[in-house]
């Protein structure tokens, strides 16, 4: 077993596939083939991956809940 851990992501190389799991816990269980698909997709997108500026901003929408005083109160 291999073990990598690529900015907030850790994946371990297993038999049955590659596990990436996010510091959220989230994880993703790839067999090998759906492995490979992801690899052959990262490497036709190599070069537009590499030049694209991160962004640092969240993308937050802002929601605006109005209050007209009537609310939910309890008597």
């Amino acid at each position: 077993m291999v073990d990598a851990i690529i900015g907030r992501y850790r994946l371990r190389m297993e038999e049955t596939g590659l596990l990436i799991r996010h510091e959220s816990g989230i994880i993703f269980d790839m067999t090998p083939r759906e492995t490979v698909g992801l690899l052959n997709s990262i490497s036709a997108y190599r070069e537009n991956l590499e030049t694209v500026e991160p962004e640092t901003e969240p993308h937050l929408k802002r929601i605006v809940v109005e209050n007209d005083g009537k609310g939910d109160k309890e008597p």
